[in-house]
């Protein structure tokens, strides 16, 4: 079975410790972790992912953890951001 990509609706940035923004990158949202297909995602637990929201406020989740998964069987190489709500 082959996993086609699909980057997903959300646009997301990374927010690092020292004020530094990567993306956008595009994911399907989910409050407890994103899947990022970006092989060099420069992110890591106390870090902020930070949500575009059309018509609001932007959201910020800290990052909690990350993992990077190689290509394998068909599934595209994509790093899981594992994060929890702030405020």
């Amino acid at each position: 079975m082959t996993n086609t990509f699909n980057p997903g609706a959300d646009t997301v940035y990374i927010v690092r410790i020292d004020g530094t923004r990567f993306g956008p990158f595009q994911t399907t949202f989910d409050q407890a972790k994103v899947l990022i297909h970006e092989t060099t995602l420069n992110a890591g637990a106390g870090d902020t992912l930070e949500r575009e929201v059309p018509g609001q406020a932007a959201e910020h989740y800290r990052i909690t953890n990350t993992h990077f998964q190689p290509q394998m069987n068909g599934v595209q190489a994509h790093y899981t951001v594992r994060l929890r709500k702030e405020g």
